[in-house]
């Protein structure tokens, strides 16, 4: 799959988001797995809201959206560690949280931050 950008017109401080898929790619499970750009990344729906989170599991690098979100959680193909949907947290394993990624929805397709950008004033 070819990534698509969004690039920022005025400042240089804007994140640049990187196409994942579409709306309709989450029916009619609510959720879907792509690779891009190097990131396993899990789409879903969650309370209204589509949300992302890093498909691998920091436990042994199972698949954490393998199986069907139920009742908020995901859980891991492979070990049965369980993933919060609203976080991406870890339930099993407070140490081993799945990174979140930041989601833009626009004009019916999703897209994520797949590189966190730093703030103003730090180094």
């Amino acid at each position: 799959m070819a990534s698509v950008a969004l690039h920022a017109r005025s400042t240089q401080t804007e994140p640049e988001l990187t196409r994942v898929g579409a709306v309709t790619e989450l029916e009619p499970h609510g959720q879907f797995s792509k690779w891009v750009e190097g990131h396993d990344i899990l789409v879903y729906r969650y309370d209204g809201q589509v949300k992302a989170i890093s498909n691998i599991c920091r436990h042994f690098g199972g698949p954490i959206g393998y199986h069907k979100m139920r009742d908020g959680v995901f859980t891991c193909l492979w070990h049965c560690y369980q993933f919060s949907a609203a976080d991406g947290s870890c339930l099993t394993n407070p140490k081993l949280g799945s990174r979140e990624y930041k989601v833009t929805v626009k004009d019916g397709d999703i897209y994520v931050q797949l590189v966190e950008t730093a703030r103003a004033g730090r180094n």
